[in-house]
């Protein structure tokens, strides 16, 4: 058998170990990255829509019911026989979008926005639900004749969180650019 000299050749469980320590120092770069959300035009229409929402509590949601009425399930809103998906629409996006909205724009994390963005998705079918509940007079009693309509607090409160529910999206999909670069040297080296 011919002697083969192996000093001169390149040991290669070397070349693999470097590989996964450069790799594993790419990847926990990009998780700490991941952790603060980017401040674009997305995350800034986010927080106005969050600020317009808030606002939108003191608009009436029906006759003579107000937002923080139906949230707080006052007399007012007893006495208008408010729904329950009216209620767990306020309730919802106060919340869910609002609160962790405010949240997300404190601290700028991920799972903030994600909460909110999860909320408001929901907030939107069941605000959806609870104009239509008033439009066709659907209350908890059948037997109840003063059933008022939806108010424009509802409708706007609607509209604003399926704009939410969108720009959070975006919020949520955004990569800064060093984001970007890690994930193109990733993509190089696999």
């Amino acid at each position: 058998m011919p002697h083969v000299n192996t000093a001169d050749r390149p040991d290669p469980i070397e070349g693999i170990l470097e590989s996964s320590t450069v790799n594993s120092e790419l990847r926990q770069k990009d998780r700490v990255l991941g952790h603060t959300l980017v401040i674009g035009k997305a995350y800034l229409a986010s927080a106005l829509l969050i600020v317009l929402l808030a606002a939108a509590l003191v608009l009436p949601h029906s006759d003579g019911v107000r937002g923080l009425d139906v949230l707080f399930f006052t007399e007012a809103a007893r006495a208008q026989e408010t729904s329950l998906p009216s209620h767990v629409f306020v309730l919802l996006y106060s919340v869910g979008a609002i609160l962790f909205g405010a949240v997300m724009i404190i601290t700028q994390k991920w799972w903030a926005a994600g909460v909110a963005w999860g909320a408001s998705c929901v907030a939107a079918v069941y605000g959806m639900l609870a104009i239509w509940l008033r439009q066709s007079g659907r209350g908890p009693d059948p037997d109840f004749r003063d059933f008022g309509a939806p108010g424009i607090g509802m409708y706007v409160s609607v509209i604003l969180v399926l704009l939410l529910v969108m720009t959070l999206a975006g919020v949520l999909w955004a990569r800064t650019p060093e984001q970007r670069e890690l994930e193109d040297s990733l993509r190089h080296r696999e």
